[in-house]
């Protein structure tokens, strides 16, 4: 009882800056940023209504994955100290996600999972928050061997960029976050880390679900353009129907648990656990191979699940 406390009260405190707010307001400005923004496409209508054909798409990046080559920074840093730091980037389920993985990967076991992530940011709200100047600073005071990312519920809106305003999921739109969001990749790679995208999950509300159900087969593309590895949330969330379920078997026992809060939208503790299970699994894979490439000793295998 006291776990299941816990788990509520931690997913209602990631979920404050989402649950109830709806539809996101659109910016009346536009917004600045500190990277140069790609110049609009001939042709595009001040409306907002695109009227150019998509750019062609760019062969996909081969992942670069926990078993591709080890970047010699991680293995130095390993060297040091013997810890493999965990950098996890996101918005309020970025929040949800650094919980599951600061217990699916303590610190006894070698592991420091640090919270980069912050609610009721996006890529849509730079004047609030550079997602990418963030990540520079936060990576230059600590850099981490393997990045979690999760970002898109506060993203369902329409931005104004150069004097136009792009409609969620325009060309123009999908051209200007699209570059923020390989800016982004890029920053958080700086420090020679691999990356794990976690997409969201299935919401209760059908128009909601629709719009992050869009949001994510756009970030799933350019994840694989980029070369990162997306998890998809969605068969994680739905119960055997198909369907948004608050309860889903739990990992251990397989009898059904409570895994979403009230809002229909968050996850409680062990329910992002039930997301982040499988990544948690590739870091320690990844951890056992920095370490032996370090000349560290092996530490003694334990299994993943549900945390503590």
């Amino acid at each position: 009882m006291a776990v299941l406390v816990l788990g509520l009260i931690a997913g209602f405190v990631v979920g404050l800056s989402f649950a109830g707010q709806g539809r996101i307001e659109l910016p009346d400005a536009p917004a600045p940023t500190t990277s140069p923004t790609p110049p609009l496409a001939p042709g595009a209508s001040s409306t907002g209504r695109d009227t150019v054909a998509p750019a062609a798409i760019p062969p996909s990046a081969n992942a670069r994955t926990v078993d591709s080559p080890l970047d010699p920074r991680v293995i130095d840093r390993m060297r040091r100290d013997g810890v493999l730091r965990v950098g996890v980037f996101g918005d309020s389920f970025g929040n949800g996600i650094w919980d599951a993985l600061y217990r699916q990967l303590p610190k006894s076991d070698g592991f420091e999972v640090l919270k980069f992530a912050k609610e009721a940011t996006g890529f849509t709200r730079y004047r609030t928050l550079d997602l990418e100047q963030r990540a520079r600073e936060q990576l230059r005071q600590q850099p981490v061997d393997a990045a979690v990312i999760s970002f898109g519920a506060n993203d369902n809106q329409a931005v104004f960029a150069d004097g136009h305003l792009h409609p969620l999921m325009s060309d123009g739109w999908k051209q200007f976050i699209g570059d923020r969001v390989d800016k982004f990749v890029a920053a958080v790679r700086s420090s020679g880390a691999v990356v794990y995208w976690v997409g969201l999950p299935v919401m209760r509300d059908a128009q909601l679900d629709a719009d992050m159900q869009a949001m994510d087969s756009f970030y799933e593309e350019h994840m694989r353009r980029l070369g990162v590895p997306f998890i998809d949330s969605r068969p994680l969330t739905l119960d055997a129907e198909g369907k948004y379920n608050a309860y889903l078997p739990d990992l251990k026992t397989g009898k059904p648990a409570l895994m979403r809060t009230g809002d229909g939208l968050h996850m409680i503790g062990v329910g992002y656990q039930r997301l982040t299970n499988g990544v948690a699994a590739d870091l320690r894979r990844y951890a056992e191979r920095v370490r032996q490439a370090a000349g560290r000793p092996a530490l003694a295998a334990k299994p993943t699940g549900s945390g503590n």
